[in-house]
């Protein structure tokens, strides 16, 4: 009889258990990448869904009170608002057929899935629309701000669209700037990935802008000619206008008129950091890949071997030797230099352009296409981080030589 009695208790536990899952709120998709608004904060094509894990947990960043988490996928939305340390399931369905258990978590001792965004406030009361920050466009071909981190003396930023994340030098570290590292995260390069150190909060301060809660990853670059990077996603949902010739960048809140002299191309973001589409002519052979659009590097072409033979480049073009490319990681990446006899930017093109095409492939790194500011500097730009596209004009640089002595 007891045994009667247990298994019918198992057939009604296992009943609500189905019944549970069956009443879990939906998310319908046809695509494996779902965007998250956390908050005020959007994050496009970020969550990747894994049907075949038991349970995909989403941990949101610490806040108070109460907070909208939304999930978006290419044809619906589900949103949920959330309370401190509670747990939200439900169901993401791909395909109309494959079932993603998933999560959000609001335990404030986990940690986050993502970092916060970054949002800047004035220091300064300021009538305008606008805000410009000067900068110098060193010998170097960078892009260097002056600011202060954590109330320091002034910092020499270098701004890098190549980079989804912000920056320090290790050697000035409780030197020239004071601040507490407190973890480590894997960073990837042109040259691969490394682990590397990293300070959760701290306060950067650029001409009349204040960003607080700043993470920065910890990078020990050899011999630099800066002491931090400022990444693209310091203006992430702005508008940045980069004047080469008058010297300043310009962040706008809405696109401003723009002459028919600019050339748009779209972007899409790869591993974090903006891609446009470039197009290489060889031989009367046209060759097309999405570059990163990369004010960090100094340089000017870069293709991986992959796209190399892929596209049958190795030996089409005239060798003119070799040089040494080094990203973030430190790690010495072996060049074959080529003159590229064409290069399609939009409705632009550029003759004779250097070209680097690695020796052997990055690992860790499936796009390692990359366009140096010895290109971009002679094109004033707008990036238009809010509907994904940038825009160039020539400017008084575009005829300048661009092979350096």
């Amino acid at each position: 009889m007891k045994l009667i009695i247990r298994t019918f208790l198992l057939i009604i536990l296992t009943s609500q258990l189905v019944n549970a899952q069956k009443t879990l709120p939906t998310l319908k998709t046809n695509k494996t990448s779902i965007s998250i608004q956390e908050g005020n904060s959007e994050y496009k094509d970020v969550w990747e869904i894994s049907p075949e894990v038991k349970l995909d947990v989403f941990v949101a960043n610490p806040f108070r009170g109460t907070q909208t988490i939304v999930f978006r996928s290419d044809i619906d939305s589900i949103s949920f608002t959330v309370k401190p340390n509670k747990k939200y399931d439900f169901i993401i369905l791909l395909n109309g057929k494959d079932k993603a258990y998933t999560q959000i978590s609001t335990y404030s001792k986990a940690k986050p899935s993502l970092e916060p965004k970054l949002f800047y406030t004035r220091l300064k009361k300021a009538n305008t629309q606008t805000d410009t920050i000067p900068f110098t466009l060193g010998k170097d071909n960078w892009i260097h701000l002056k600011g202060k981190i954590n109330n320091s003396d002034t910092v020499d930023f270098l701004f890098d669209t190549g980079a989804g994340i912000c920056v320090i030098t290790s050697s000035i570290i409780n030197k020239k700037v004071n601040l507490t590292i407190d973890g480590s995260e894997e960073n990837g390069g042109t040259d691969g990935i490394a682990t590397v150190d990293k300070s959760a909060k701290n306060v950067i301060e650029i001409s009349n802008l204040k960003w607080e809660n700043v993470p920065l990853l910890s990078i020990n670059y050899q011999k630099p000619t800066f002491d931090a990077v400022m990444g693209w996603v310091a203006f992430e949902n702005k508008i940045i206008e980069i004047d080469y010739e008058k010297h300043i960048l310009v962040v706008h809140q809405f696109l401003p008129n723009l002459s028919a002299e600019y050339t748009k191309l779209p972007y899409q973001l790869i591993g974090g950091v903006p891609y446009i589409k470039c197009k290489l002519v060889v031989n009367k052979k046209e060759v097309e890949g999405w570059f990163d659009f990369d004010s960090g590097s100094n340089g000017e072409l870069i293709i991986g071997q992959k796209f190399a033979r892929d596209n049958a480049l190795n030996d089409a073009m005239k060798n003119i030797g070799t040089s040494i490319s080094v990203g973030s990681t430190g790690k010495a990446i072996k060049n074959n230099k080529v003159i590229l006899p064409k290069l399609k930017l939009g409705d632009y093109e550029m003759y004779q352009v250097p070209l680097a095409i690695q020796e052997q492939e990055v690992e860790g790194d499936e796009h390692n296409e990359n366009i140096g500011n010895n290109i971009l500097k002679r094109f004033n730009t707008i990036i238009d981080f809010k509907a994904g596209f940038i825009y160039l004009k020539p400017n008084n640089l575009f005829y300048t030589p661009i092979i350096r002595n």
